[in-house]
C-alpha cells in the first residue's frame, strides 16, 4: 500500500472513531495493529456487545475479503481479551468514494449479523 492510501485509510479511521463517538454517541476505541494477530480498525460498544470495524476506504470494493478479514480479527480481539466470541460481531464499514461519512457501506453476513 502506499504512503497516500496508508494516510487515506488513517483518516478514514479518525472520521469513523469521531462519528461513532460525536454522532451517534458510542463508546469506541482505535486499535493499534498487532501483526499476525491484528484485531481490527476500531471496537464500539453498545448494549453489552462489541462491533468489531474493518474500516476499508479503497478505490475498488472487494466485500468478501472485507468480511472475511473483520471475522478473523474479531475471533484475535476477543481472544486476546477473554471475551465470548459470540459478543463480538465482525462489520467491515466502507467508505464511499465522495460522499461523507454517514453513506459508507456497513458490510455482514446475514450468518454474522444474526449470529446463526
Amino acid at each position: 500500500m502506499s504512503a497516500a492510501g496508508k494516510r487515506k485509510g488513517s483518516q478514514f479511521e479518525c472520521d469513523l472513531l469521531r462519528y461513532f463517538r460525536e454522532t451517534v454517541s458510542l463508546p469506541a476505541e482505535r486499535l493499534h495493529l498487532a501483526g499476525q494477530k491484528d484485531e481490527g480498525d476500531l471496537a464500539v460498544q453498545d448494549i453489552g456487545l462489541t462491533y468489531l470495524i474493518e474500516a476499508k476506504a479503497e478505490a475498488r470494493m472487494t466485500f468478501a475479503s472485507y468480511v472475511k478479514e473483520a471475522r478473523i480479527e474479531a475471533a484475535h480481539y476477543a481472544f486476546a481479551r477473554g471475551i465470548d466470541p459470540e459478543r463480538v460481531f465482525p462489520l467491515a464499514v466502507v467508505k464511499r468514494a465522495g460522499l461523507p461519512i454517514g453513506e459508507s457501506y456497513v458490510v455482514s453476513t446475514l450468518t454474522d449479523f444474526f449470529r446463526q
